[in-house]
C-alpha cells in the first residue's frame, strides 16, 4: 500500500470521509497509479452515501478485473448500498439479488471470507434462507473465521453466527479483545449497520438489537460551548473537574466548536488529554478573534489557545471576515460547528451531543451558550450541562475594529445558470422567457416570504432565502419543475435538467438597492455563492461547507449533501469544499 493510500486508510477508520477522499484525490493527482488509492477513494464515496458516483469510478478505474479482493469486491459493496437504499417492493428485492451475485460471484472465485459473508447475509436478505445458512455455515468452518485473530475475521464471524440465530455466542464475541482493540471506527460502523439489519430481519426487537450491537457504537461525536470568564485557579479547576465528569460518563472521540477563554479552552484541553479528535471552528479572522474572545480573559489564555490550535485535527474558518460587531458572526460560527459536528456523526453512525458550560439562563439574542443549547435542542439534539458557578463573567471587550452602521443579516444566496443560453436563437427567447423562467417564477411564488429578495438578468437568477432549508428545498423544486421541460422548443436536444444551481449560507449586508429601489444583500459571502454555479454539472445543485452543515443541524431528515471534493470556484475565487445537494433517500 503506498504512503497516500495508508493516509486515507487512516482517515477512513477515523471517520473522516472527507479528508480520505481529499487525501486519494491528491494523491492520483500526484501521479499515483495504485488500485488501492482508487479503492480508497471509491470506499470514502459509498460510505458518505454517494453510490452514483462511487459506481461511475469503480467502472472508470476497473477495479473489477483487479487481482485484489477488497478492490475487486468495492463494485459489490456498492450494489449492497443501493438495495439498502431502495424502498421495500420488487425493486428493492431485484436490488438484493444483484448484489449478492456480484458478491457470491468473487467468493466462488476466491473463497476470500470478505465477500463470503456478505453473500451470506445478502441472502438472508434476498429469501436465500437454505443458501444463507449454507454460506453461513462454511463460512465457520474457516479456520481464519473460526479462530479470529483481527478485527474483520472476528467480525466476520459474529455476523455468521447471527444468521444461524446464535446470538449468545455473537454477545460473547462482540465482547472479545479483537473488536473492543479495533481503532477502525469506519469499519465498526460498517459491521454495526450489517449486524442491527439483520437482526431487524431475524425479528429481533429494537431493545434487543440495540443491546446486541452497543460494543461496535463509535465514540459520540461532540460539540461544545460555553461561556467566557476571567482566568483564576479555583474556578478552572471546579469547572474542569465537572467536565471530566461529563466525558467519564461520555465516550468522546470527536469534538467541534471554538477557543475562546474560559469554558472553550478548558473543554478543548480536556478532550485533548483524553485524545480526542479536536476540530475549531473560528467566526472570523483570528486577530479579531483574539481581542475578542481570547485575552480579554487574561494574559494566560492566549498560550492555552495556541496550544489547543496547534494540537487541532482541523481548523475551520467560518468566515474570513473582520469583526463587525455583529453577534450573528458567533452565532452563524456555532451553528456550523454543530452542523459540522451531525455531519461527522452521520458519518459514523454515531451519537452526536453537545457540552454546555452554561449558567442555565434563557438566550438574549441569536449568539451565546443559550442560543446554542437551544438552537442544538430544537434539532433534537442530546446536551450535557454544567453549571460554571460564579466566574468572572463581566469581562473588558475592546470595541471591535471595525465599525459599520450597515444592516447585516444571515442567509442562504442562491445563483442559477442556464447552460446554453447564449446560443439560443432571438426567436425562441420568448419560449425561454415564458417557459423557463415561469416555472422559476412559480416555484419562488409558492414559497412566499421565504424569499427574501429575488432579481432576474437573461437566464440568470440571483435569490435570496430565509433559511438553508428553504433555499435547499426551493433549488431542488426548480430542478423538478425543468427535467421535465420540453427543450426541443428551444432547439435543443436531449431531455433533463439544463440549469445549474449554486448555494452558499453566510453574513451579508442588507440594503436597498439604490438602483432598483428593492431589498437587496451585497457582500464577499454574495460574491463567493455567485462563484459556485460555474463550477456545478447541468441539473446540480451544489453547496458550501457552510450550506451542508446548516442542513445537517436543521433538516438532516429532509435533504442529503453529498460531499464532492475541494472545487476551485469561478474567476479565480479559491478552492472550497463543496456538496452535492440531493433529497433524502
Amino acid at each position: 500500500m503506498s504512503e497516500a493510500a495508508e493516509i486515507a486508510r487512516k482517515a477512513l477508520s477515523r471517520g473522516d470521509l472527507i479528508g480520505a477522499y481529499d487525501a486519494t484525490v491528491a494523491a492520483i493527482e500526484a501521479g499515483d497509479d495504485s488500485g488501492a488509492i482508487r479503492h480508497q477513494q471509491i470506499l470514502a464515496l459509498a460510505r458518505m452515501g454517494d453510490t452514483d458516483r462511487a459506481m461511475a469510478k469503480f467502472a472508470e478505474y476497473g477495479l473489477e478485473g483487479s487481482s485484489n479482493v477488497d478492490e475487486r469486491t468495492i463494485g459489490a459493496r456498492i450494489l449492497k448500498d443501493r438495495a439498502f437504499n431502495t424502498p421495500a417492493g420488487p425493486a428493492r428485492q431485484e436490488a438484493m439479488e444483484r448484489a449478492f451475485e456480484a458478491y457470491f460471484d468473487v467468493y466462488e472465485a476466491t473463497k476470500d471470507s470478505f465477500p463470503g459473508i456478505n453473500a451470506a447475509t445478502l441472502a438472508l436478505l434476498a429469501g436465500r434462507d437454505a443458501e444463507s445458512r449454507r454460506l453461513a455455515e462454511a463460512l465457520l468452518a474457516d479456520p481464519d473465521v473460526a479462530a479470529p485473530a483481527d478485527y474483520w475475521k472476528a467480525a466476520t464471524r459474529a455476523e455468521a453466527l447471527l444468521l444461524l440465530g446464535r446470538t449468545e455466542e455473537v454477545t460473547e464475541l462482540l465482547g472479545s479483545e479483537a473488536i473492543r482493540s479495533s481503532t477502525d471506527l469506519g469499519g465498526r460502523s460498517s459491521t454495526l449497520r450489517q449486524l442491527g439489519m439483520i437482526g431487524a430481519h431475524l425479528g429481533m426487537s429494537p431493545h434487543d438489537r440495540a443491546t446486541l450491537i452497543a460494543p461496535l457504537r463509535p465514540p459520540r461525536v461532540l460539540h461544545y460551548c460555553g461561556h467566557m470568564f476571567g482566568a483564576d485557579p479555583a474556578d478552572e479547576a471546579r469547572v474542569r473537574a465537572a467536565v471530566d465528569t461529563v466525558l467519564d460518563e461520555e465516550e468522546v472521540g470527536f469534538a467541534y466548536g471554538a477557543l475562546a477563554c474560559g469554558s472553550d479552552i478548558i473543554a478543548a484541553e480536556a478532550l485533548l488529554r483524553r485524545g480526542v479528535e479536536l476540530n475549531v471552528v473560528m467566526p472570523f479572522e483570528e486577530q479579531d478573534f483574539l481581542e475578542q474572545s481570547v485575552r480579554p480573559g487574561g494574559p494566560g489564555w492566549e498560550a492555552r489557545y495556541r496550544a489547543c490550535l496547534r494540537a487541532a485535527r482541523r481548523v475551520i474558518h467560518a468566515s474570513p471576515m473582520a469583526y463587525f460587531g455583529n453577534p450573528d458572526q458567533y452565532g452563524y460560527s456555532s451553528r456550523m460547528a454543530m452542523g459540522l459536528a451531525c455531519l461527522r456523526a452521520e458519518h459514523l453512525t454515531a451519537e452526536p451531543i453537545q457540552l454546555a458550560i452554561w449558567d442555565g439562563k434563557a438566550p438574549g439574542g441569536p449568539a451565546g451558550t443559550g442560543a446554542d443549547v437551544l438552537a442544538w435542542q430544537e434539532a433534537g439534539g442530546r446536551t450535557r450541562t454544567v453549571d460554571p458557578g460564579p466566574v468572572r463573567r463581566g469581562l473588558e471587550r475592546p470595541p471591535s475594529r471595525i465599525e459599520t452602521k450597515a444592516e447585516r443579516a444571515l442567509a442562504a444566496i442562491l445563483f442559477t445558470d442556464f447552460a446554453g443560453f447564449s446560443k439560443l436563437g432571438e426567436t425562441v427567447l420568448p419560449v425561454f422567457w415564458d417557459g423557463v423562467m415561469r416555472l422559476i417564477a412559480e416555484v419562488l411564488d409558492a414559497h412566499g416570504d421565504a424569499v427574501v429578495s429575488r432579481n432576474s438578468w437573461g437566464d440568470a437568477l440571483y435569490g435570496v432565502i430565509g433559511s438553508a432549508p428553504a433555499a435547499a428545498e426551493i433549488s431542488l423544486q426548480i430542478q423538478d419543475a425543468l427535467d421535465d421541460f420540453d427543450y426541443s422548443r428551444l432547439g435543443l436536444e436531449g431531455k433533463g435538467g439544463r440549469m445549474r444551481i449554486g448555494a452558499h449560507y453566510g453574513p451579508a449586508y442588507r440594503a436597498i438597492d439604490h438602483i432598483t429601489g428593492r431589498l437587496s444583500f451585497y457582500g464577499n459571502e454574495v460574491s463567493k455563492a455567485a462563484r459556485i454555479e460555474p463550477v456545478t454539472p447541468t441539473g446540480a445543485v451544489f453547496v458550501t461547507e457552510p450550506f451542508a452543515a446548516i442542513l445537517a443541524l436543521e433538516a438532516p431528515d429532509r435533504f442529503d449533501c453529498r460531499y464532492v471534493g475541494r472545487i476551485q470556484l469561478a474567476k479565480g475565487y479559491g478552492s472550497y469544499p463543496m456538496y452535492r445537494l440531493t433529497r433524502a433517500d
